[in-house]
């Protein structure tokens, strides 16, 4: 089944919260032990954003591409940043602001530090308690194009949906969050976080 209920996601999480991991012993996406090593992977990203343990973060991360941050779903191959897993590790006691695209709307440019973009891009939400997770489908769409899976073709992702906070915006305050791996050596990374909510 693609969707993923909430007591699977409790279970991961407290496999996650104790210490132990889950290790693939073999290459095929298809193969039940890779895919529960993804599942793990997922939620252990989604730990490590919530603590903001970058140092865990970081190893996560793909080793040769690291980790494309997108601010919503149109993903800019070009211009979205990337981050090394050295990068990564260390991103706390970086200062620097990026730019991490332009805000929906006014078109004025996404310019901030890392940590900052965190909070505002990344896990805005609790995704770890998301109302709704999906495993390569699509939940939450707007108007802006969802290029995903043609930015990584060969990838697999879950996304993680509020549906909306405040009744009186009639579900037009939904917000997700993209996880996008990919395999190396065995093992799945995080090669990419999207974001994504309502746009005009």
């Amino acid at each position: 089944m693609r969707k993923i209920h909430a007591f699977v996601i409790f279970t991961i999480t407290a496999v996650f919260l104790t210490g132990c991991s889950s290790t693939s012993t073999t290459q095929d996406k298809t193969q039940p032990d890779s895919d529960q090593q993804l599942q793990t992977r997922a939620v252990q990203t989604l730990g490590a954003l919530k603590n903001k343990n970058m140092g865990y973060l970081s190893t996560l991360a793909h080793p040769k591409k690291g980790i494309r941050f997108s601010p919503y779903a149109t993903i800019d191959p070009e211009n979205d940043v990337v981050l090394t897993v050295e990068e990564i590790k260390n991103i706390r006691a970086d200062s620097r602001s990026f730019v991490w695209g332009r805000y929906d709307g006014t078109g004025e440019q996404i310019k901030m530090p890392f940590m900052e973009y965190m909070d505002e891009f990344v896990y805005d939400r609790d995704f770890l308690n998301a109302e709704e997770t999906a495993k390569n489908e699509f939940i939450g769409s707007g108007n802006s194009i969802n290029n995903l899976e043609t930015v990584y073709p060969d990838a697999q992702f879950f996304e993680y949906h509020f549906s909306g906070f405040n009744p009186e915006y009639g579900g037009m305050d939904w917000v997700s969050l993209r996880l996008v791996f990919e395999e190396y050596k065995g093992k799945w990374y995080v090669v990419g976080i999207v974001h994504d909510q309502w746009t005009i």
